[in-house]
C-alpha cells in the first residue's frame, strides 16, 4: 500500500495551527463595548463614585430613597461603573438580576456536576483509556508516530502540575491509580501522575477535543495499519472466527461491533461527499494563489496602534479570507490525497473507493457490511471515534510513519489547557443553577409581606394607648373638681371675710339662710352646716380620686410606654434585619448547558461562555455583611428585603453592548426611543425597576431603570476554540506554514498535469 510522508503530516500541522491567530479583532465601525462591570457603594454619593476609580461611571445613583425607616441600617448610595474595549471577542454581551429568594439553586448545580462527572466523563475515560495505553506502548516501543503526537501534546500545559500532557499521559493518571495510591505520594510524586477526568471536565473544550484526536492517532500498536487489515478481512472470517452456527454468530457480533459500526455511520456522509467532490477539490486547488495568505498573514503582523481603525478592519477582513480558503484547499488537499490512495487500493469486486462512497442507506440497511471495518480497528482506535473523523482515520492509516521524522513543530507554541477556561465554575458550591420552572415555583412560593410588628406588640399599642386616653380623662377630671373645690372655697373665704364685719346683723347667705350671729360666730356657722359640709366633702372626695387615677395612670403610662417602646423598637430591628445568604459567585440558566443525546438522557454540555459571574463592589472584609456576600454587589447597598446582584455575562453569538447607550431613567418607567431591554431579572428581557419595593423597604421610593443597546453588526464568534495565543501562528512561522502549502498545491498540480498529459 502506497503510502504519503509528509504531505498529510503537514495538513494534519496546517490544520491545528491554522485556527487561531493572534491578531487584534474588530467591529465595523470600531465602537466602544463594556468589558468590565463594577459597583461603587458607600455612605454618600462622593464615598460611592470613589470607589470606581479608574472606570467610568454611570452619574445616576441606583439606589436613591430605597433604604428602611426607624429601626433600619439606612440606606447606601450605589452606582454603576464600567471599563471599555473595542475588541467584541472581551465584550460584555448581558446584564441580569438575581434576588436572593428569585429561583436558582447551587445543591441543584453540584448535583448536576456530579452527575455529569458520574454519567459522562468517568464512562468517557474509561473507554478512552485504551486509546491512552495504546500511545504509551507505541511511545515507549519508539513508533515515531507516537513520538510525534508525544510532542505536540507537550504543548498543552496542565496547570496543576506544569507539566505538558504528552509526558504527563505516559505514566498512570490518578484515576488509573486510585485515589488511596494517589493520595500516598510526595507532592513531587503526584505532580507526575495527571488528574484525566479534571482535565476532561474542566479543560478547554477545543484542548479536551484535540487531545483525544491526537492520542486516537498515536493509537494502534499493529504493525500494520487498520487499513491493511481491513482489505484482507470478510464477515465470513468473523463468523468463523466466533465457531458459533451462523445465526448465533450474527448475535454475537452484533453485540461486538454495532456501535461502533453506527458511529461510522454517522460519519460516513461526510467522507462520501467529500470523496465524491473530487472534482471539485482538484479546481479549488488548481485555483488557488498560494501567495495569498503569506500576503495577508504579513499585513496583519504589521499592523500597529498607529494603524487606523478603517486601514485595520480592511487588513483583518482580507486575513480572514485568505484563512478560510486556505482552510478550504488544505481541505481539498487532505481529499485529493485520500480519494487517490483509495483508488489505487483493491477490495472486493473493485477498490476501496468504491466502498468508502457507498451509500450510507445501504449501509444502514446491511450494518453487517461494517464489521469487517470496525474489526480492523483496535480497541483504542474504536474508543477515538468519538474524537476523529473517518476521513482523518484513513489520513492516519495513509501516512507513512517515516514521514513523522522530517516533521517540525516550531510553529506550534505552549498554551494552557485550561486557556479561557475560569475553573471556579467547577468549585463546590460556587454556581446557582436557574430555569423557567425554578423561577415560576420561586413566584409562586413568593412571601406575604410580614408585618413590622407582632400581635402581642399592637395589643401592648392598644393597652398604652388606652391607658393614655384613662390618664388623660382622670387628668382632667382632677382638674375640674379641684377646681370647683378652690372656687367653693373662694366663695366661702370672701363671704366670711365681708361678713366678719357684721355685728347681730342677719346674715343672708346662700349656704346658710338668714341667720342672725355675732361676728365671732360667723365661721362656726359656715363650718357646721351640714349642707356646705356635703357639698364641700363630695368635691373633694371626686378631687381626691381622679388625682389618685392620675398618678397611677401615669405610673401605669409610663411602665407601658416603656414595655411598648422596647418591644417596637425590638421588632423594627427585627423586621429591618435579613438574613443574607450567600450571593452565587456564578448564575447559569439550565437552557443553556443541558442538551439530549440520541437517547433522549439528559446531558450537560462544555459551554464556557453561558455562566454569568456576578459583578464585584467595593465591600471590604472590615464591613458587616463581608462574611456573608464577600465582594458581590448588592444593588440594595446591603439594606434591602432580599439581595439583588449583578451579574454580567459574555456569551458567543450574542451582540456586545455599546458603552455609550448606558441610560439611566428615575422616576417614569417609559422605555426611552430607540431601546429595547436593560438591566434585566433572569428569564426575561425586560429592564427591571432597581428600585423596587419587592426587594426595598420603601415603597415610595422613585423607580430607577437602566437601559443599553447592543450593536447588531458584532455578533461574537463560537468560543468552543481557544482565545488569542492559543497553538498560533508567529510572524515568520504562518508564512513557513504558507510556504508548505505552496509544497502542497504543487505537487497537486503537477499530478494533476500528469493525469490530463496521459488523458492526452
Amino acid at each position: 500500500m502506497k503510502r504519503f510522508s509528509t504531505v498529510l503530516i503537514a495538513i494534519l500541522l496546517a490544520f491545528l495551527t491554522a485556527a487561531l491567530h493572534p491578531v487584534r479583532v474588530f467591529a465595523a465601525s470600531t465602537p466602544d463595548y463594556i468589558s468590565e462591570v463594577k459597583i461603587g457603594m458607600g455612605k454618600t454619593a462622593d464615598e460611592a463614585k470613589a470607589a470606581l476609580a479608574g472606570y467610568a461611571i454611570l452619574d445616576v445613583d441606583l439606589n436613591q430613597g430605597a433604604g428602611g425607616g426607624l429601626g433600619s441600617k439606612g440606606e447606601k448610595a450605589v452606582y454603576l461603573g464600567y471599563k471599555t474595549t473595542k475588541n467584541k471577542s472581551e465584550a460584555v454581551t448581558d446584564l441580569a438580576l438575581m434576588n436572593m429568594k428569585g429561583g436558582y439553586s447551587v445543591t441543584d448545580y453540584d448535583f448536576l456536576m456530579e452527575t455529569h462527572m458520574k454519567s459522562q466523563i468517568i464512562p468517557l475515560v474509561d473507554g478512552f483509556l485504551a486509546t491512552v495505553n495504546e500511545y504509551r506502548e507505541n511511545y515507549k516501543a519508539g513508533v515515531q508516530r507516537a513520538v510525534y503526537i508525544n510532542s505536540i501534546l507537550n504543548k498543552f500545559i496542565d496547570d496543576d502540575t506544569g507539566k505538558g500532557l504528552g509526558d504527563l499521559l505516559l505514566n498512570k493518571t490518578k484515576y488509573e491509580m486510585g485515589n488511596d495510591a494517589y493520595n500516598a505520594l510526595t507532592d513531587a510524586e503526584k505532580k507526575q501522575h495527571a488528574d484525566i477526568l479534571t482535565i476532561v471536565a474542566q479543560s478547554n473544550g477545543k484542548a479536551t477535543l484535540m487531545m483525544q484526536n491526537l492520542l486516537t492517532r498515536a493509537a494502534d500498536t499493529n504493525d500494520t495499519s487498520w487499513l491493511e487489515r481491513f482489505s484482507k478481512i470478510t464477515y465470513d472470517d468473523l463468523v468463523d472466527s466466533t465457531g458459533l452456527a451462523p445465526t448465533d454468530a450474527e448475535k454475537q457480533l452484533s453485540k461486538i461491533y454495532d456501535d461502533s459500526a453506527n458511529r461510522i455511520i454517522d460519519m460516513w456522509n461526510d467522507l462520501r461527499s467529500a470523496l465524491l467532490g473530487y472534482d471539485d477539490a482538484v479546481k479549488r486547488v488548481d485555483n488557488y494563489d498560494i501567495s495569498k495568505y503569506d500576503q495577508a498573514l504579513k499585513a496583519v503582523n504589521e499592523v500597529t496602534d498607529d494603524t487606523s481603525d478603517e486601514e485595520a478592519l480592511k487588513i483583518l477582513y482580507a486575513f480572514e479570507d485568505a484563512q478560510n480558503e486556505m482552510l478550504s484547499v488544505k481541505a481539498a488537499i487532505k481529499t485529493i490525497a485520500v480519494h487517490d490512495s483509495l483508488a489505487e487500493i483493491g477490495y472486493s469486486d473493485g477498490t476501496m473507493l468504491d466502498f468508502f462512497t457507498t451509500d450510507a442507506y445501504d449501509l444502514a440497511n446491511d450494518i453487517t457490511l461494517l464489521y469487517p471495518l470496525v474489526a480492523s480497528l483496535t480497541d483504542g482506535q474504536r474508543a477515538g471515534l468519538e474524537f476523529i473523523s473517518l476521513e482523518e482515520m484513513l489520513v492516519v492509516a495513509l501516512t507513512d510513519e517515516n514521514g513523522y521524522d522530517d516533521a517540525s513543530l516550531d510553529i506550534l507554541s505552549n498554551i494552557s489547557i485550561y486557556d479561557g477556561v475560569d475553573r471556579e465554575i467547577y468549585k463546590m458550591c460556587a454556581v446557582g443553577l436557574t430555569s423557567d420552572a425554578q423561577r415560576a415555583k420561586a413566584f409562586a412560593e413568593k412571601e406575604e409581606e410580614r408585618s413590622m410588628f407582632s400581635g402581642w406588640s399592637i395589643a401592648m399599642m392598644a393597652i398604652t394607648g388606652a391607658s393614655f386616653l384613662a390618664l388623660t380623662g382622670s387628668a382632667v377630671g382632677w382638674g375640674v373638681y379641684a377646681n370647683k373645690v378652690s372656687n367653693l372655697t373662694k366663695t366661702v373665704n370672701a363671704e366670711l371675710d365681708y361678713y366678719r364685719m357684721a355685728y347681730d346683723y342677719p346674715f343672708p347667705s346662700k349656704l346658710v339662710g338668714n341667720v342672725s350671729i355675732k361676728s365671732w360666730q360667723v365661721e362656726d356657722v359656715y363650718r357646721n352646716n351640714p349642707e356646705w359640709k356635703a357639698q364641700m366633702e363630695a368635691l373633694t372626695s371626686r378631687s381626691r380620686l381622679c388625682k389618685g387615677l392620675t398618678i397611677g395612670f401615669g405610673v401605669a403610662m409610663i411602665i407601658l410606654a416603656g414595655i411598648t417602646t422596647y418591644l417596637t423598637w425590638q421588632e423594627m430591628k427585627a423586621y429591618y434585619k435579613v438574613d443574607f445568604t450567600a450571593i452565587p459567585r456564578y448564575m447559569v440558566d439550565e437552557k443553556d448547558i443541558i442538551d439530549y443525546n440520541k437517547k433522549g438522557e439528559k446531558i450537560m454540555l462544555k459551554n464556557q461562555s453561558a455562566y454569568y459571574k456576578a459583578v464585584e463592589c467595593n465591600r471590604t472584609d472590615a464591613d458587616a455583611m463581608y462574611g456573608v456576600l464577600g465582594t458581590c454587589a448588592d444593588m440594595n447597598g446591603d439594606v434591602g428585603k432580599q439581595w439583588l446582584a449583578l451579574y454580567t455575562v459574555k456569551k458567543d453569538l450574542m451582540e456586545p453592548i455599546l458603552a455609550s447607550s448606558l441610560k439611566a431613567v428615575v422616576g417614569s418607567a417609559e422605555m426611552p426611543a430607540g431601546y429595547s431591554t436593560g438591566i434585566h431579572m433572569f428569564g426575561t428581557e425586560a429592564a427591571f425597576n432597581l428600585n423596587s419595593s419587592l426587594y426595598d423597604w420603601a415603597n415610595d421610593a422613585p423607580s430607577v431603570y437602566v437601559y443599553f443597546k447592543t450593536d447588531a453588526t458584532a455578533v461574537k464568534t463560537a468560543g468552543a476554540n481557544f482565545t488569542g495565543g492559543t497553538l498560533a501562528l508567529a510572524g515568520g512561522a504562518g508564512i513557513a506554514v504558507g510556504a508548505v502549502l505552496a509544497v502542497l498545491v504543487t505537487k497537486i498540480k503537477r499530478k494533476s498535469d500528469k493525469k490530463e498529459a496521459v488523458t492526452e
